[in-house]
């Protein structure tokens, strides 16, 4: 029994026995009508506090399981509040909760724009003279995706939420951007890229585009590998956090979650093997790097562009982040060239700009923190490693730009080898030509040093001979002269003799 009860109860025996007291005490001088008048009055009395009581009773049980249930039902609401929004007062925001969660998805949705999954390749056709190479698609029943349209009486938001009134949804000379799809556990998933199309017609979900720029042939080769297509209208918006890891948050040394790096490169494990262009392993080491250290500590080497700090706000600091203009997404993109959001579905319901408060922490590139730390608005804390956003429409095309101008590269390249290669080759002819007579004018001139110690030895055999006969000739003509001068003496005796005998018989 409650205290409440047992007081009534000792309330009710004291007053039974203040009543027979004065009961006994007044009958003495009171009637009979006056004692029973009086006895039924009490009776009333008391039968009026037990049911007094009944009801108090019953009613402090029912007014406890009522705060119980009021209870029950507040820490009910504080749970769906939690699991809705996650906690209120924390800062950081909780994605594993439905509000936060859903709200990414829906920017996550409309970075994205519409997208048509599933489309099938029913004909390509290779370019010709001036014609353009094309290819035919039908499309899905049904978008796979339908981005959420702008608030109702928000500035442009007819304009935003326009939708194409062709069949397929797709207007005419509008762009899209065309993927070839792989069937993955989670569905069909977007493999190669294949570049910017135009829309040149639409009927019947089936339609026809040609590239804005000429394919080249690794892409038609890739093309003709997918007869499954997926068609964004959007190019999608690169994003820190999409890579981090499920259920992770930020934290001091993960500014934007913590990057599971198995998760990471089993993602690129099937963008490289269907990238178009060959990549190299310390290609794809430095891609993978990037992507890991995105919001960890940055190194002492860390170039200023992919430098960012934590800091805390010293002072309140406001900030634009909306354009006043309105602009279709499919008319240049989200963002201004200051950087500020055009599509009024991705504006803040507030003034178009976000005020910091004093004590908030947030992540800044190194230059604007630099600048607002030297005005003491910010207070620099630790370094840290920012991955630097792509513009994928840009990128491809600048990647298409520089295979192309590679692929020049490599023909002339290609055409230079060639011509060198014939170049050798005949200089490789010439030189054999050159050593075969290289090699007879060797056995020339073993010959020919034969043959000069042939006529050499006979050369000295001859001058041998020739000395020999001048020797010869010598003693010949050493005999000549002497018979010659016997010859003379003999004749001038004989001239004596004759002129003698002259004289002796002149008369």
């Amino acid at each position: 029994m409650e205290i409440s009860g047992m007081l009534i109860w000792a309330m009710v025996l004291v007053s039974l026995i203040v009543f027979i007291v004065l009961l006994v005490k007044a009958f003495q001088s009171w009637g009979v009508a006056h004692t029973i008048l009086l006895t039924i009055l009490f009776i009333e009395c008391w039968t009026f506090l037990f049911f007094a009581a009944g009801v108090a009773h019953h009613r402090i049980a029912i007014t406890k399981k009522h705060d119980e249930l009021v209870a029950k039902v507040e820490g009910l609401l504080k749970s769906v509040d939690l699991e809705m929004f996650g906690d209120r007062l924390d800062p950081k925001l909780d994605l594993t909760k439905f509000v936060p969660l859903t709200n990414e998805l829906n920017r996550l949705t409309l970075e994205r724009g519409r997208v048509w999954r599933g489309a099938v390749l029913q004909k390509t056709t290779q370019a010709s003279g001036k014609t353009p190479s094309s290819a035919i698609l039908q499309l899905p029943a049904k978008v796979s995706n339908m981005p959420a349209a702008a608030p109702e009486g928000a500035p442009g938001a007819d304009a935003v939420a326009v939708v194409p009134t062709t069949e397929t949804g797709l207007a005419l000379e509008s762009v899209v951007y065309l993927f070839g799809e792989k069937l993955e556990q989670v569905g069909p998933l977007p493999q190669v890229f294949f570049g910017e199309f135009v829309v040149k017609e639409s009927k019947d979900l089936t339609i026809t585009v040609i590239p804005t720029i000429p394919l080249t042939k690794e892409q038609e080769t890739a093309i003709s590998g997918y007869t499954s297509w997926a068609i964004y209208e959007v190019m999608p918006l690169d994003s820190h956090n999409v890579f981090a890891a499920d259920g992770s948050s930020p934290e001091e040394t993960a500014a934007f979650g913590r990057m599971d790096k198995e998760d990471i490169a089993k993602i690129f494990e099937s963008a490289f093997a269907g990238s178009i262009t060959p990549l190299t392993d310390a290609m794809k080491t430095k891609i993978l790097d990037t992507y890991f250290r995105d919001g960890g500590p940055a190194s002492d080497d860390t170039p200023p562009e992919l430098l960012g700090y934590q800091v805390k706000f010293r002072k309140d600091f406001s900030e634009g982040v909306d354009a006043k203009v309105v602009r279709l997404p499919l008319e240049g993109g989200y963002y201004d060239s200051e950087g500020n959001m055009i599509d009024d579905r991705l504006k803040r319901d507030a003034p178009a700009e976000f005020t910091f408060k004093e004590g908030d922490a947030y992540v800044l590139d190194s230059g604007s923190a630099d600048k607002l730390q030297a005005n003491g608005t910010v207070e620099v804390g630790s370094r840290l490693f920012i991955r630097q956003l792509i513009d994928y429409a840009f990128a491809f095309r600048e990647t298409r730009r520089v295979t192309n101008r590679a692929n020049q590269d490599i023909a002339l390249i290609t055409r230079e080898t060639e011509q060198a290669a014939a170049q050798t080759k005949v200089t490789d002819t010439q030189e054999q030509r050159g050593e075969a007579e290289n090699r007879m004018l060797k056995l020339d001139k073993g010959q020919y040093e034969k043959e000069a110690e042939v006529i050499a030895s006979v050369a000295m055999d001859l001058e041998a001979q020739i000395a020999a006969k001048k020797a010869e000739l010598s003693q010949l003509y050493g005999s000549i002269v002497t018979y010659r001068d016997k010859l003379v003496k003999h004749q001038r005796e004989l001239a004596s003799i004759s002129n003698a005998a002259a004289l002796s018989t002149s008369p």
